[in-house]
């Protein structure tokens, strides 16, 4: 199983990180401290691109929802999760964060 890549891009207020191949828990840890980061400095848009993602396991997951939940508690901003091909989908349904995180197309 080939490991992931997240690749990160910013524009402004609003950063992109694009998931590629299987996200595993290898790249948690990276993930969060790039997120806190863009927090701290005044991103308040994230846009998780999953349409080169395989498959997230748990704890890339959480550490995804960790990051809706701060935007959230934030007050500002929201957490967009697109381009998620039917397994991706289909393990947001089956957790409930379909429900959390904006699952359209940001303008």
């Amino acid at each position: 199983m080939p490991e992931a890549k997240i690749l990160m891009s910013r524009e402004a207020t609003i950063a992109t990180f694009k998931i590629v191949g299987v996200g595993t828990f290898q790249q948690a840890g990276g993930f969060k401290t790039a997120y806190t980061q863009l927090l701290a400095e005044g991103v308040t848009d994230f846009i998780i691109d999953l349409g080169e993602c395989e498959m997230l396991d748990s704890t890339l997951l959480g550490t995804i929802l960790g990051l809706a939940l701060k935007v959230r508690q934030s007050g500002t901003g929201k957490v967009h999760a697109i381009r998620l091909n039917e397994v991706v989908r289909s393990l947001f349904r089956g957790t409930g964060l379909d429900q959390i995180f904006e699952m359209t197309e940001p303008r």
